[in-house]
């Protein structure tokens, strides 16, 4: 299912690569998180790689990548820069998928020549997006949903149990998951990987020691300014996800000076994966046009 793939060098260690398809096209997944690695987006993403190149790699500490020294936004940004230089390419398309899209604005924002496309699915951009989606609206999906499980979850809290705790996670983990499809009983299947186990540290570190109710690590604060990104962007999200609630992506393709919007109306957080004949239509034209 992977295309071939090989370390390369950073100055922190290595990062996990692959590259698919062949061409001076070049198109950079940055995916989700934080905490895993990029292996269920196989073999979706081989859509895109009839004409151009789809490198694909696991964020610093994720997958197969070395841990780095510390978890920032600034680092993540870095290790895309590590990916570009390796594919050999002077002008790069970046797709950021969910936690995704905080590293590639970043990215876009620094290296304004290198990026001239950029697409935004399901994602965040800041610490403020994060709260409001990942944190407040799950919060308020489980309480309204699932209102014997957010007891429970109540309970564990009432008693000092924080979220990262392992009781706390083993009972959200499963109600997480149904709130990331449109169809919780009915959704294609995600390969994953044992290389994708998830990485608690890079979370914590990110997001905080208390991570499904505040954010508190090194996202804590993070506004990027998004009049500074110069590329072409395509923003899409799907009509029912609760994790990142289509209002956030309204928020972010109103404050994109160029920008453009796609609403999926039969997904929630995969719309790549629940609606993808249209999605990758959509995808591939944007990254081909001029």
């Amino acid at each position: 299912m992977h295309p071939p793939g090989e370390y390369v060098s950073s100055p922190w260690g290595r990062i996990w690569c692959e590259v698919e398809g062949d061409g001076d096209d070049v198109v950079i997944l940055v995916g989700g998180g934080p905490g895993v690695g990029h292996g269920h987006y196989h073999p979706w993403f081989s859509r895109l790689a009839a004409g151009r190149r789809v490198v694909y790699y696991d964020h610093p500490g994720t997958g197969r990548s070395d841990p780095p020294p510390d978890y920032t936004v600034e680092r993540y940004a870095e290790a895309i820069e590590v990916v570009r230089l390796h594919a050999e390419a002077s002008r790069v398309g970046v797709i950021g998928l969910s936690f995704g899209g905080i590293p590639a604005v970043a990215y876009a924002i620094d290296h304004p020549r290198t990026v001239d496309r950029l697409v935004l699915c399901s994602a965040q951009v800041g610490a403020a997006g994060w709260k409001a989606g990942n944190i407040d609206n799950v919060n308020r999906q489980l309480a309204s949903q699932f209102p014997e499980a957010w007891a429970e979850l109540i309970e564990l809290r009432r008693r000092g149990v924080r979220s990262l705790a392992e009781e706390y996670q083993a009972l959200l983990a499963p109600l997480i998951e149904e709130l990331e499809w449109a169809e919780p009983w009915n959704h294609p299947p995600l390969r994953r990987d044992p290389e994708e186990r998830f990485n608690v540290d890079a979370y914590q570190h990110f997001v905080g020691d208390d991570p499904e109710w505040d954010v508190s690590g090194t996202l804590a604060g993070h506004d990027p300014d998004l009049t500074r990104v110069a590329a072409r962007t395509l923003v899409m999200t799907g009509r029912w996800d609760r994790v990142t609630p289509p209002a956030i992506a309204y928020e972010i393709h109103a404050r994109l000076p160029n920008s453009k919007l796609a609403v999926f109306e039969r997904s929630a957080h995969r719309p790549w994966a629940e609606e993808p004949d249209a999605w990758f239509a959509v995808v591939d034209e944007f990254l081909r046009a001029g």
